[in-house]
């Protein structure tokens, strides 16, 4: 049951929430516009009095004539904006916005989203939501370089931008699960489209997905108010924190993760790497070895590098895990406007949730339910307070005590082209680099592995 409401909560209920807040008209804060002399008042007044009578092609031809005449006025952006979003939805199938929130009610029954659209339903509506984001794009750039008159500014439509985001992200999400086994619409409960799966299935064709949740956190980070009913579950503490610092926190938490997808853009493997972490807040990390180093979700999402390889959050495992924050920390690096994930996550403690109990992070043949150690000294860090591993820089775990990564001491290019390589030779049938190839050049993890557990790590992948 926990699992089937954090896959709801991933698309339908995040996306509800934010129409709740946005309304039925995505781009509507204010109808109220002065006549002035000036033309461009002149003509975005003509614009919206087509609106009010439907008439969008007309309204959209009114709002680009009054943006060719005064391009800092706002409400003729604004305006533009609306009038293209009613036009590119409005068609043959009658789509608009009541419509989707017919196909989000119908996705809360399953764990695919959009499910019962057609695909020329979501071709227009991805052809709508990226000529309207073209137009959004040019005028919140201009918004925050003080261009614009700022009657109406980027954090007016953030909320209605949001949803446009989710939209996106939910149509990249349908395009992965079309055709999967369970992932069409279930009218009983058993539904077998493995939401692991979907997720991490996104990690082969990323730039799409990274360039959506950019937009998403993006947008949280400038108008933090669009996103705060989901924070209570995410950020240690959070629930204790007054109106200004919850509004704080969820904005330092969105320009953490946007900051990851910004510079995730345009590199394949990072772009995957950034998915692999936004998958595991959700709780559906893969358990696989990510990152060629023969270690399996071996990273907290902490900012730190918890295994001594130099990277950082590189493989990471759920955040579901028994992990304990230090809240009081948190709240002061909050206040004092920190904004990095090692000063939003700082970690108390950690342990195993059930799933990974049985999860060999180093493969050296023990986990935590065949260990006969305390509890689980993979999971606990070689130094426990928090003070002392900043103190000495050594944020690792134990497991990672007697890891030696790079015993060739590789230059670090040719190190990570040697790791690239190694996480993508998947194929048992056709081994590209063998046991004795991993020991000898990638070393970490592969050090523990015997012939056995090297044919475990392809059939994990597999």
């Amino acid at each position: 049951m926990k699992r089937i409401l954090q896959s709801k909560i991933l698309w339908a209920t995040a996306l509800l929430l934010s129409l709740g807040i946005a309304g039925c008209n995505i781009f509507n804060p204010t109808e109220s516009i002065n006549i002035n002399d000036d033309d461009a008042e002149a003509l975005t007044y003509e614009g919206y009095k087509h609106i009010r009578d439907n008439e969008y092609t007309e309204a959209e031809y009114y709002f680009n004539k009054a943006v060719a005449a005064d391009s800092n006025y706002s409400k003729a952006w604004f305006g533009l904006m609306k009038a293209t979003l009613h036009r590119k939805l409005a068609g043959s199938d009658s789509t608009n916005l009541f419509s989707l929130l017919a196909y989000v009610n119908t996705s809360r029954e399953s764990k695919a989203p959009f499910v019962g659209m057609s695909d020329n339903v979501a071709n227009r509506l991805q052809e709508t939501i990226d000529t309207v984001n073209a137009i959004a794009n040019v005028f919140i750039e201009r918004d925050k370089k003080g261009k614009t008159d700022s009657a109406i500014t980027y954090k007016t439509i953030s909320e209605g931008y949001l949803v446009l985001q989710m939209m996106k992200t939910m149509l990249v999400l349908r395009k992965t699960t079309a055709g999967m086994q369970g992932c069409s619409l279930a009218k009983n409960k058993e539904n077998s489209c493995d939401m692991a799966s979907v997720l991490n299935n996104l990690k082969s064709d990323p730039s799409e997905t990274v360039e959506s949740f950019h937009a998403v956190f993006s947008t949280c980070e400038e108008s933090p108010e669009s996103m705060t009913k989901m924070f209570n579950s995410y950020l240690p503490g959070f629930e204790n924190l007054k109106d200004e610092a919850q509004r704080s926190a969820v904005s330092s938490m969105c320009g953490a993760l946007a900051q990851e997808t910004e510079e995730a853009a345009g590199n394949e493997d990072q772009e995957a790497k950034t998915l692999n972490i936004i998958i595991a807040q959700f709780s559906y990390s893969d358990i696989i070895d990510d990152d060629g180093d023969g270690c399996i979700d071996e990273e907290l999402y902490d900012g730190e590098d918890n295994d001594g390889d130099g990277e950082i959050d590189e493989d990471v495992s759920d955040k579901t895990n028994e992990i304990k924050y230090d809240d009081d920390l948190i709240l002061k690096n909050i206040t004092a406007g920190k904004t990095s994930i090692k000063d939003l996550r700082v970690v108390k403690s950690a342990g195993p949730n059930e799933k990974y109990r049985d999860i060999d992070i180093d493969m050296n043949g023990e986990t935590v339910n065949t260990s006969s150690d305390e509890l689980d000294r993979e999971w606990a860090f070689i130094y426990p307070e928090y003070k002392n591993r900043v103190a000495t820089g050594d944020h690792r775990l134990v497991f990672a005590m007697n890891l030696t990564f790079n015993p060739q001491n590789l230059s670090p290019e040719e190190y990570a082209a040697y790791k690239k390589a190694v996480a993508k030779d998947t194929d048992i049938n056709n081994i590209q680099y063998d046991l004795a190839f991993r020991k000898h050049y990638i070393g970490g993890c592969w050090a523990n592995y015997d012939e056995r557990r090297f044919r475990q790590w392809f059939e994990g992948r597999n």
